[in-house]
């Protein structure tokens, strides 16, 4: 038998993929990574007289004009192998636009879901052709945007009911198995242009690496990677073991009375030292889990709010820190509270509609602090939207008005007074810092920051009105809506 192929089946086997399995749900574009995987697959099953049923799924994503054809060769491919083939059509710019993704998010997530349907009813999984060079690209990539320990390890070869057999070769080896069938298949353009950051690092970064470097420097990626998984489960059940022990959820705030809604808040025990001796590494992996534990998502928890909470435990009692979701951690005698920031009894919110129509205003009145006079005085806030955006119009950019990119808004815009843990955007790189900085640097007076009034959209902060504008939304040569926000005094 090929050698490749029989690394492949110990792979295989050695984390049990087909185990318990009744149906496995093939991701099958018509590229060589998939085409490969559904030839050493069925083959496997055959070899192992294994009662598993195969059904390939093709999903066309609308977007390229080969696309039909892709589909066509992927038919007639499970033709020719007898191999069940489902072929789902999808609209994948019109998914991304909705749901404000990028357009390989937004098809990678529907096929994901149209996956997890052809496993409806059956003991099943979904294999998807992920090898080594995909392994060596998302280690590099992950680890230029910052990722943790986690994000650093890769690709798992199994995760939930997903597999990736292709995982242990190289991409070379895919195609030579392919030549050693005389099986041909498609080649998708676009993976060819270095417009996206992972091609970029596909056909120019680990090449210069495998040429100039090491020519085993895809190996060592994937080796390294599997390296880090294994510390990562390690460091996860030593957190497991920390966190029974010194974690606490409360569920607070439940009046029956009036029926207000139960608060989560969760303690992190500092009674007798015990947490503070634990390592830096287990202790932050406790803290991430907690504040999981109250956000229910990891989206935009960073490590600086992790290790802000972390600090906390040699400060002294009363400290506190402002982290995400509006959460805020308190240094307690003897625990870490941690919960939703107090919003203040000013802090009225004014949540204005979606879609403001064309040359429509929105206004109303509210008494503010006025940085540059050092005041409290009524104004009207007035929003206004306009259409078929000018490139030579002055647009408004003053301390007492500013204009933003309608188009960037993200999510619900709302005009409202400052919450725990609010952050704007300070540079071009996206870099963020807490508004309670920004408004120290400032000198804005303590007693008067939340009476300064904001606009913000579900990214953040946009404008701190009089003291400072967030570096993102600006009005471009691209924008197409404007929307114009104008502070006047009563």
């Amino acid at each position: 038998m090929n050698e490749i192929i029989e690394k492949i089946y110990r792979y295989i086997e050695k984390n049990n993929m087909l185990s318990d399995c009744e149906r496995v749900v093939v991701g099958l574009s018509g590229g060589a990574d998939s085409v490969c995987l559904l030839i050493v697959l069925k083959k496997y099953i055959e070899s192992r007289h294994l009662a598993i049923d195969i059904n390939a799924v093709h999903v066309n994503h609308g977007i390229r004009q080969e696309a039909g054809e892709d589909e066509e060769f992927a038919r007639a491919l499970c033709e020719r192998m007898s191999v069940t083939f489902t072929a789902c059509h999808i609209d994948a710019l019109t998914l991304a636009r909705s749901q404000g993704m990028t357009v390989e998010e937004a098809g990678r997530c529907e096929r994901y879901r149209i996956f997890d349907r052809s496993c409806a009813g059956a003991k099943a999984k979904i294999a998807v052709a992920h090898h080594m060079n995909d392994q060596a690209e998302t280690v590099l990539m992950n680890m230029a945007r910052g990722a943790s320990l986690k994000g650093i390890g890769g690709i798992r070869p199994v995760r939930g009911n997903i597999i990736r057999p292709l995982l242990c070769i190289t991409r070379a080896e895919v195609e030579q198995i392919l030549k050693d069938c005389g099986q041909s298949y498609v080649t998708d353009a676009t993976n060819l242009c270095n417009d996206y950051t992972r091609n970029a690092i596909r056909n120019v970064v680990i090449p210069y690496f495998t040429d100039n470097i090491n020519s085993n420097s895809v190996h060592n990626f994937a080796n390294a990677a599997s390296e880090l998984q294994k510390d990562f489960d390690f460091i996860e059940e030593e957190a497991d073991k920390a966190y029974r022990r010194f974690v606490t959820e409360n569920i607070a705030g439940n009046d029956e009375m009036d029926g207000s809604k139960a608060e989560l808040w969760v303690s992190v025990s500092l009674a007798e030292g015990g947490f503070a001796h634990l390592h830096e590494v287990i202790r932050k992996r406790v803290i991430y889990r907690a504040v999981l534990a109250l956000t229910g998502k990891a989206k935009d928890v960073y490590r600086t709010h992790i290790n802000s909470v972390d600090e906390l435990v040699g400060k002294g009692v009363g400290s506190s820190a402002d982290i995400c979701y509006g959460l805020c951690a308190t240094r307690k005698y003897d625990e870490i509270i941690i919960e939703k920031g107090r919003i203040h009894e000013e802090e009225d919110t004014f949540e204005l509609v979606p879609d403001i129509e064309t040359g429509q205003s929105i206004s109303f009145d509210k008494d503010i602090y006025m940085h540059e006079t050092g005041d409290i005085r009524k104004v009207k806030i007035i929003l206004t939207i306009y259409s078929n955006y000018e490139k030579n119009r002055n647009y408004c950019n003053s301390y007492y008005a500013k204009s933003f990119d309608y188009d960037k808004i993200v999510g619900r815009l709302c005009i409202r007074f400052r919450h725990d843990g609010d952050r704007m955007v300070v540079n071009s790189s996206g870099d963020e810092r807490k508004l309670k900085k920004e408004f120290i640097d400032r000198k804005v007076p303590e007693s008067m920051r939340n009476k300064v009034l904001l606009v913000s959209d579900e990214a953040g902060v946009l404008w701190a009105m009089g003291v400072r504008r967030s570096e993102r939304a600006y009005v471009d040569g691209e924008t197409r809506n404007v929307l114009e926000i104008r502070i006047e005094e009563q």
